[in-house]
């Protein structure tokens, strides 16, 4: 007796005729609706698959009938719907290692308008975005190494947070700086070339929506699907600017230099199907090219108001406490300045702060570090 839970339905009428399911360690299996029914509801035929052949099914590379024609391995289910949960199903070994001639399905069943990331979107009733890298390790199985993969996952966690920074201070409600409802997690990986699967880490609203993760998504998808046109893809970073345009920028030069193109599709539970958008290895180096001798994208002004808590002339230092939000902030006047903070009044005054912002990265842990350097100031009051 195996337990199998319901994953992906790949067709529905009243109740789900053929979907992919689980077992208790993982392996898949395709299930089809059989014509006998009983008092506890329809039984179901399981055959396994393995996660390439799933994939087969799902993008209407082979047909249903095939899948139980020719099985990867000749054993077969029986399972029906436990009363308690309707997305759990006990299961029974068949007693036929050829699948009955008169049950097959009919010839020609594919599933092309099958949308995973929609479904999955769906499915845990959160945004959801499938990322595709397609590295050279992973033409012929689902590899990547391992510097590969954590490199991606630090610059692709770095741009959802600017992005999502970007959108909120747009919309008029920008994040507290310990706000973090834009992070992603990890909740699988598949084949095809590399793909991640990304999903918010917050619970949705009401509507299913994860509005911080889902502006995100929407504002990479505008940048990706730009990048085929360089003065597009320029225009969108002049709009961005600053750390924002420094992390897609660093995310192409990542793609680069480890010679892989990428696929990006996301979707909302609302969506009915998943946006798409993909560059190619020699679309990213042509952007690329262009984006590293552009330095004016990626510098970041941050304006500060408050009372100076700090002028150290000689050495260059200084702290100040916003009036906007409280916060102490602390950096060093611009190296390639001559200003000076002799003369400076110590906490009874008001301040105008503007300052250019770098974030450097440790490269033992690739911690980012913020630095700002002050390029200007002017006392505003008394």
């Amino acid at each position: 007796m195996k337990i199998l839970t319901q994953d992906l339905v790949l067709l529905f009428y009243d109740i789900p005729q053929v979907f992919l399911a689980k077992d208790q360690v993982g392996c898949m299996y395709v299930c089809m609706i059989s014509d006998e029914d009983t008092k506890r509801g329809p039984i179901y035929s399981c055959v396994a698959v393995s996660p390439t052949r799933a994939m087969m099914l799902t993008t209407g590379e082979i047909e249903l009938r095939t899948v139980f024609e020719s099985p990867e391995m000749p054993e077969f289910h029986l399972a029906q719907i436990c009363a308690e949960d309707a997305s759990v199903m006990v299961t029974e070994r068949a007693d036929y290692t050829t699948f009955p001639v008169d049950s097959l399905p009919g010839l020609g069943l594919i599933f092309t308008d099958f949308d995973e990331v929609a479904q999955t979107a769906a499915e845990l009733n959160t945004t959801v975005s499938f990322v595709s890298l397609e590295v050279p390790e992973a033409a012929h199985s689902a590899r990547i190494r391992s510097a590969t993969l954590g490199g991606f996952l630090f610059i692709f966690q770095a741009i959802v947070k600017n992005l999502s920074r970007g959108a909120a201070r747009t919309a008029k409600r920008p994040l507290k700086r310990d706000d973090d409802s834009f992070a992603a997690d990890v909740f699988g990986f598949a084949q095809g070339s590399f793909k991640i699967k990304f999903r918010s880490a917050y619970p949705s609203d009401i509507n299913g929506e994860s509005p911080v993760f889902t502006a995100a998504m929407t504002q990479m998808q505008k940048f990706l699907a730009s990048a085929l046109n360089t003065a597009a893809a320029i225009e969108y970073l002049q709009t961005v600017k600053g750390h924002t345009a420094s992390s897609l920028i660093k995310m192409l030069g990542f793609l680069s230099e480890h010679s892989a193109g990428i696929h990006m599709e996301w979707a909302n539970p609302s969506m009915s199907s998943a946006s798409k958008s993909r560059l190619d290895i020699d679309e990213i180096r042509q952007l690329y090219d262009v984006c590293r001798q552009r330095t004016d994208l990626t510098f970041q002004e941050v304006v500060i108001h408050g009372r100076v808590d700090l002028a150290a002339d000689k050495a260059g230092n200084w702290k100040i406490i916003s009036e906007d939000d409280l916060e102490t902030y602390s950096g060093e006047i611009l190296p390639e300045s001559s200003l000076s903070l002799s003369g400076m009044v110590i906490t009874n005054a008001i301040y105008e702060f503007t300052c250019e912002e770098r974030i450097e990265t440790v490269p033992a842990t690739g911690r980012e570090i913020k630095r700002l350097f002050l390029k200007r100031y002017k006392k505003i009051s008394n």
